[in-house]
Formats: structure tokens, sequence, C-alpha cells
């Protein structure tokens, strides 16, 4: 009985977010259980029949008519005397709130993202009961390095290059794990999570699932396109700055310097269907519809599934689908739930490897090269929507696979190029590498 009491008493919701004594404890007095006086305990004894009702965050004094209750109970049953009861009755009560322990998270998008994906592996009757213990893929030390670059990015570069948010995301491509996710510079400021939530068009490096596409069917990465104004059923696609060299174009020199008009040139020979096949195969799930800008990142997504998609080719090909939980376990110690997700062959590693040095081209010679590292090669793609609304940097090494974003909530254009994505990428995987 007292095993079970013991229990109960740690679990028990007891009104304005507070779960057990010790969280209760904090939450309405800022102290722990053993600081706590008589009638401060009264209180807390009072509150499990209607914890809403009662907490003293709510209602000051219902809490404290029904600590009286308590105390008389405890009179009655002799616990107190009745003198003792009656100077405790007389007693102000004095609430000092502050946060619950357990709720200052240290990760806080990478949190609420692991709440919202709860519901697909736990019913809902166990979310409803409670006393769940989540272990989840988090390294928090490259969160905290996340945190603080996405941080610096906004507040060093955003305000001179017309960006107010930002966004990272790493995955550990072996395995899907999702090792620090950051969804914006301040989640005091803004909840919203924009590294799951926002959809965004993610430009340029939509190219490395069409070229990867390309490659798989068995084009070589040294066939050529003219680079020239170019026309497709009523489509025109634009280069960076409506520039052609007006040359003959080798894929990889395409990728490297992101030529448009090859892109989709590209994908006209590779076909709609199999492009989105293999998009949808490497890890996105947003729509996307069979139409000439396709090439271009034309159909919005978000970055954790672009860099899932990218973790497919550091991968070399086998892709696992992304998720930040490990094991679930319910407040009697069983697991309930447990990770189990295998890699799938989406592309073969010939042409997972030939895509991968395309990419590595674009970091060592072109648009990303910002993002390279001292000390290995990266392979990873810049993106850059329509009037610079998105900038994008997408890019990994075997063990790390990284996406950065930043822009604007409210979706103005910025005054810069994707570079400053892959610099900030940098900025994070020079720390965690």
């Amino acid at each position: 009985k007292a095993e079970i009491l013991e229990r109960y008493l740690n679990l028990v919701y007891l009104g304005s977010g507070a779960y057990g004594v010790a969280d209760a404890a904090q939450v309405y007095f800022s102290k722990p259980v053993q600081r706590l006086t008589l009638s401060e305990i009264a209180t807390l004894a009072g509150l499990p029949p209607a914890p809403s009702q009662y907490s003293p965050l709510v209602d000051v004094e219902a809490a404290k008519q029904r600590r009286n209750v308590v105390l008389q109970r405890m009179q009655d049953a002799e616990f107190l005397t009745p003198e003792r009861a009656e100077q405790v009755k007389e007693q102000a009560l004095a609430v000092q709130p502050s946060s619950p322990k357990r709720l200052q998270v240290r990760a806080p998008y990478f949190a609420s993202y692991i709440e919202k994906e709860l519901p697909k592996y736990i019913s809902p009757e166990a979310i409803e009961i409670g006393g769940l213990t989540i272990e989840t893929s988090v390294n928090l030390k490259w969160q905290e390095i996340a945190q603080k670059v996405v941080k610096e990015a906004v507040e060093l570069d955003g305000a001179s290059q017309g960006f107010d948010q930002a966004a990272l995301v790493a995955i550990d491509p072996r395995t899907g794990e999702v090792k620090a996710l950051v969804g914006g510079s301040s989640y005091a400021e803004s909840e919203f999570n924009r590294a799951t939530q926002a959809q965004r068009q993610p430009g340029s490096t939509f190219k490395g699932l069409v070229y990867a596409t390309a490659i798989a069917a068995g084009f070589s990465p040294y066939d050529s396109y003219q680079d020239e104004p170019y026309r497709v059923d009523g489509y025109r696609p634009m280069n960076y700055g409506n520039r052609h060299s007006n040359n003959w174009r080798s894929m990889v020199d395409a990728l490297s310097s992101s030529v448009n008009v090859v892109a989709v040139k590209v994908l006209v020979d590779v076909g709609f269907e199999p492009a989105i096949k293999m998009a949808k195969d490497m890890g996105i799930h947003s729509k996307l519809l069979p139409t000439y800008s396709l090439a271009l990142g034309a159909y919005e997504v978000n970055l954790l599934e672009l860099t899932n998609a990218y973790g497919t080719l550091a991968a070399e090909g086998n892709h696992v689908p992304v998720h930040g939980i490990r094991r679930v376990i319910n407040q009697k110690g069983e697991t309930i739930y447990q990770a189990d997700f295998k890699p799938k062959r989406v592309l073969d590693k010939g042409s997972a490897a030939i895509t991968t040095w395309m990419l590595e081209g674009v970091v060592q010679g072109g648009t990303g090269s910002s993002a390279s590292l001292y000390d290995r090669s990266v392979a990873g793609k810049t993106g850059t929507s329509e009037e610079a609304r998105d900038l994008w940097f997408i890019g990994y090494i075997p063990q790390m696979a990284t996406g950065v974003w930043l822009g604007n909530d409210d979706n103005q254009p910025t005054w810069v190029t994707s570079e400053t994505a892959a610099y900030n990428w940098r900025q994070f995987m020079k720390q965690v590498v």
C-alpha cells in the first residue's frame, strides 16, 4: 500500500500543469516538498478531486476553502489538535508560482516535435492515462549548438539580410534518428515549428532528387545539355539573373552551378513520374505535381522531410524514415513502444555514390562553397526560391545529414542568396564533426 501511495503521489495530476506532489510544490510554491508548510501540504492534498477548480493559481479562495476541509479532516482523524488546525486555517494562502522543473525544457522545439509525433505510436488511451517516459534520439550537446547557431543567424545576419527566422535539422542518416531540431530563433516568442510545420518552396535543393533519379535511370553525370533560352509547352524556365552561357554543359557542371534550364531538360528526359516516385521513396511526403517547375522546387516541403531525403543519399541509397522517439515506457515500467525502423533500398549504391560525388562538386567549387569543412568532403545543395523568399542548404557527410532554412514567416523576400544558409550549416557542422 505504501508503494501504491508513493506512485500515486508521484503521478497524480494536481492542476496548472503539475503532475505529482514534487511538481506541484514547485509550481505553486517554488520549493521542494521537504520545505512545504502544513498549510501548503494541506493545499496540495486537497487538489486531486478537482485540480483545475481548486488550483490556487486559478482561484485562491476556493483553494483556501479546500485546504481548510483537509485540515478539518486531519483534526477529525486526530492528526491535528483543534488549536493547531484552527491556527493554520487562519493563515493566508501565499503562492509563489514557477514552471515545473520537468517543463524547464532544454530543447523546446524538439520537445514539441516529439509531442506531436507521440500519437503516431501510442494509443489515445495511453496518452490520456499519462505517466509516460519517452526516450528520444536527441543529442543535447548538438541541440544546444544548433540553437545557438539559429539564434545567431537571425540576430547577426537576419537584420542586414532581410530574414527574421531560421530553422535547422540534423539527422543520423544510418538510423533516421533526429539528433537536433530547432524550429525558430525563440520558442518563447513563437512556438511555430519551422522545421516541421512550415511548408516552403525548396528551390534548387530539389534538383538533387531530380539528378539522383536521372543517374538511377542510367544517365551519365557527363551527359550534356545546351544552356540556352528554353521553352516547353509554354513553360520557360529562367536561369539566375536570366543569364545563359549558350554552351553545352554536363549534368555535373550544371548541378554545381545550379543551372535551371538544364535541370528542367533533365526532368523532361527522365520523366515526371519517376522523379516524383524517387522523391517520395527518399522521404518527401508533401504533395508533388507532374509539372516542369517541379525540377526547380516549386512545390512546398518542410525542412525535416527534405533533410531526410538527402539523408537517403548519405546512407548510400538506403532510406530510413525520420523519427525522434526510441522507446516509450508506461507508468508500470512496461515498454509499450519500441522503434524498429529498417533501412529500405530505394536507390542503388552506385547511383547514390555518383549523385553524392556530383553534390560534392556543389560545395567544392559551386554555389555551396560556404559549407565546406576543412577536414572532410561535404555533399549538398543550395536552394533559393523566387525573390529569395527561402534560403536553403541541405548537406551531408556519411554520419550526419543537416538542413538549414532561412526566411520570413510572412513570406517577404530576403535580400541575399542561399550562401548564408550554407555558411550557417558550416557553423553547426564544424563543431559537430
